[in-house]
């Protein structure tokens, strides 16, 4: 129930393809007092490629297609008339800013911090539990807390409410407003950030009763592995097992899923056993598994608003129920 490490902005997304003003020739916003542009639109897509470094990311974080973001990036070149990424030699899709990009990215940064305060400070004043919360968390914390518990109740006390649940190993940024609420399990830093840690989540070799004698070696077992990211669980196990595991899945639902299906035994959060009773705890003289700390964050700036709120102290008291 622990994978790796949860914005509904002011702008509005990117055009679909087939609007005029996403076409790449378009030279509406050039005039001769110079360079002009007229959408917000076009600054968000620059800081979102260049932070993915690359297209097909952006194009992913965007929910739209991959030509799209290639479109409109040269649509915005050709108002700059001027170059702002260049291919990367090492791989396909990937992109590279050229000099000037960069420049203009970090002017881009200041528009954007300059949006989200002006955002923020109006949606300080919000006074009714409705409209949109964006939460980052793992797809387990999703799967098997939040849409089985919260979802239900967290609508029926707010109508006006809507959740969107982004899942994902890796960490939202906040600071960008990728996510308003987000679970982590790290510290995560402080600043503008208000975070509290609501669970401690104790780990253990856990399978199925058929397998409460089998020694260690003789297991087979069922690893995770994250792409990039380096977990205590991984660590623990090629530290203290240091075997070539049965199955390896790439998310923590599916690991979970194979060890209730009875193949074999894996380190997992003791709270687990709050789906699945049936599972035991073995005990095979290994040390024990690595204590994983479970955080409840958001911007300072939207701690009090009516609608975060709401979320947040829904999520709470569910969260620390896990604690083990």
């Amino acid at each position: 129930m622990h994978q790796r490490m949860i914005r509904r902005g002011p702008p509005k997304s990117p055009k679909s393809p087939g609007s005029q003003d996403d076409r790449a020739g378009s030279g509406k916003s050039r005039g001769a007092g110079g360079v002009r542009l007229e959408r917000w639109d076009d600054i968000q897509l620059l800081l979102k490629a260049a932070r993915a470094g690359s297209f097909t990311q952006a194009a992913n974080q965007l929910g739209i297609e991959q030509s799209t973001v290639s479109r409109r990036i040269a649509g915005l070149e050709e108002q700059l008339g001027a170059q702002l990424f260049e291919r990367h030699p090492g791989g396909p899709g990937r992109r590279l800013l050229t000099p000037l990009g960069e420049r203009l990215v970090r002017h881009a940064e200041t528009v954007e911090a300059s949006v989200l305060a002006f955002t923020d400070e109006a949606r300080g004043h919000e006074t009714d539990v409705k409209g949109r919360v964006k939460v980052a968390l793992t797809e387990s914390l999703a799967v098997h807390v939040v849409i089985p518990t919260l979802i239900g109740p967290l609508r029926r006390a707010h109508p006006g409410l809507t959740v969107e649940l982004v899942s994902s190993h890796a960490a939202s940024d906040l600071s960008h407003r990728d996510a308003e609420i987000a679970t982590r399990f790290f510290r995560p830093p402080s600043g503008d950030l208000i975070s509290k840690r609501v669970a401690r989540l104790s780990t253990a070799v856990l399978a199925r009763p058929e397998f409460a004698h089998t020694p260690a070696s003789k297991l087979p077992w069922i690893s995770c592995e994250l792409a990039g990211i380096a977990t205590p669980e991984r660590a623990w196990y090629e530290r203290h097992v240091a075997r070539e595991p049965a199955l390896v899945t790439n998310t923590y639902v599916a690991q979970l899923e194979a060890v209730r299906a009875g193949l074999g035994a894996a380190l997992l959060t003791r709270s687990v056993r709050l789906l699945d009773p049936g599972l035991e705890e073995l005990d095979l003289g290994l040390p024990r598994g690595p204590e994983l700390s479970l955080w409840l964050t958001t911007p300072r700036a939207l701690r009090r608003v009516p609608r975060i709120r709401a979320v947040w102290d829904a999520l709470e008291p569910a969260l620390r129920a896990l604690d083990s």
